[in-house]
């Protein structure tokens, strides 16, 4: 993943809005952050929390916003999704999103997900989220799992806002290549 030429961390956030467009996550300096809602990729950008999570899963809103993100520029990007948004790069990258890496925080939706992506991946779950995947799951699907002890599925709130976390070290680590999962 190391480059010289200058890359974009994509972000994009949960169905509650988070993280805010504004927020950089990595004091990384050479990456330019690009952070995207989920509302606005799936065509609905007035609907947040179940309404938003009804409108992604059972109606078109997922393809809508898998779309939005293939039309992306080319530039090199390492994609970071928080919980839906998550599952969203991952759908987009099965569907020819071009990304470096990729990063799904809490995307519990992976579950469902049957074989591994073509670039280096890592996912992050919450220990006492009911829904994350099995370890047989984990074992084959990602790249690279990490599971934060003693947390719920929306640790990440505060985790990535907050400096020199395990979440945001785990993610620079993996995002810069000076070390491999484990």
């Amino acid at each position: 993943m190391n480059d010289s030429r200058a890359q974009r961390l994509l972000i994009v956030g949960d169905i509650r809005g988070f993280p805010d467009t504004s927020v950089e996550l990595l004091d990384v300096g050479r990456f330019e952050h690009c952070a995207l809602q989920l509302a606005d990729l799936s065509g609905r950008p007035g609907l947040r929390g179940d309404e938003l999570h009804d409108h992604l899963f059972n109606e078109d809103g997922i393809l809508r916003a898998v779309r939005a993100l293939r039309e992306i520029d080319g530039r090199p990007s390492v994609g970071i999704g928080f919980s839906a948004g998550g599952s969203a790069l991952w759908q987009a990258v099965k569907a020819g999103l071009d990304l470096q890496a990729l990063i799904c925080v809490s995307s519990t939706r992976l579950r469902f997900e049957t074989s591994p992506l073509h670039i280096p991946t890592m996912v992050a779950w919450a220990e006492f989220d009911p829904y994350r995947p099995t370890e047989s799951w984990n074992d084959i699907v990602p790249g690279c799992c990490k599971t934060y002890t003693g947390r719920q599925h929306d640790f990440y709130r505060i985790d990535a806002l907050t400096p020199k976390s395990s979440l945001l070290t785990d993610i620079a680590v993996f995002v810069e290549g000076r070390a491999s999962c484990a």
